[in-house]
């Protein structure tokens, strides 16, 4: 499972960031299941289940042998993945954050430089 950030599944609604699909269908194409994480204009009511649910699936598929691996975007808030948030909740619950990749608006501008950037670390 790969935990991404809304902006690689919702390009167009990032207006400063490309308009670029190439994480998810690397992510896709390499036949991992995908995790959302919320947008950035989530209320904080709804954010902490959202959390507290993207958590409980980390948990769980790690128990069950799944590879969990998070991807985020170094120019978004908390790398548009939540990480204190997440990292804070997982800690709460003795769990380690997963491997976690982020990536710059130049490794996602073309499906090359997405495939080089995200190549090694989708195993």
């Amino acid at each position: 499972m790969v935990i991404i950030a809304d902006y690689f599944l919702n390009p167009q609604q990032y207006e400063r960031l490309p308009n670029s699909p190439h994480v998810y269908e690397c992510v896709r194409d390499s036949g991992y299941g995908i995790i959302k994480m919320p947008p950035l204009a989530m209320p904080k009511v709804a954010l902490t289940g959202w959390i507290s649910s993207v958590a409980d699936q980390i948990q769980e598929y790690g128990n069950r042998g799944f590879t969990v691996l998070l991807v985020g975007m170094n120019s978004l808030p908390g790398k548009g993945v939540w990480a204190s948030q997440l990292k804070k909740e997982l800690s709460a619950r003795g769990v380690e954050m997963p491997a976690t990749k982020n990536l710059s608006p130049s490794d996602v501008a073309s499906r090359d430089s997405t495939k080089k950037s995200l190549g090694g670390f989708l195993r």
